[in-house]
């Protein structure tokens, strides 16, 4: 699910953990809605590619959660990954309510990591999602 070619300007790059089965699923169904190709994945498992593609982004930030980078070198982590990937494809804009309701800045993030902490129960069987 990697990339590797040169980073288009005009796209969003998503890093995430490509072993665990809940990530790589939750992406997979996000893509279905990028007939624009605007989204570009990488797992963040590949050292190479995160050091020389993203030196703003360190290994721990993530393996604390998945990152958008957007193509003003911005990072965007977890809950407003999401945000931001929601602002990117149109066909998910009824989502823009749940996401940019007033506190969910504060709320979203908590969610986030509760699901993330428990990503064994959505499915994942890799050793990374264990508890």
């Amino acid at each position: 699910m990697s990339q590797t070619n040169k980073i288009p300007e005009q796209q969003l790059s998503i890093i995430y953990d490509g072993e665990c089965g809940f990530c790589i699923r939750s992406l997979k169904f996000i893509r279905k809605f990028d007939s624009k190709k605007r989204l570009a994945l990488y797992d963040f498992h590949d050292a190479q590619s995160l050091a020389s593609k993203f030196p703003m982004v360190s290994k721990e930030q993530a393996e604390e959660a998945m990152l958008v980078v957007d193509p003003g070198k911005r990072v965007f982590p977890g809950f407003f990954a999401f945000r931001r990937i929601i602002l990117e494809l149109p066909v998910l804009y009824p989502l823009l309510l749940l996401f940019y309701f007033p506190g969910a800045s504060l709320v979203g993030p908590w969610i986030y990591s509760r699901v993330a902490k428990n990503r064994h129960r959505f499915g994942c069987q890799s050793d990374v999602c264990r508890p």
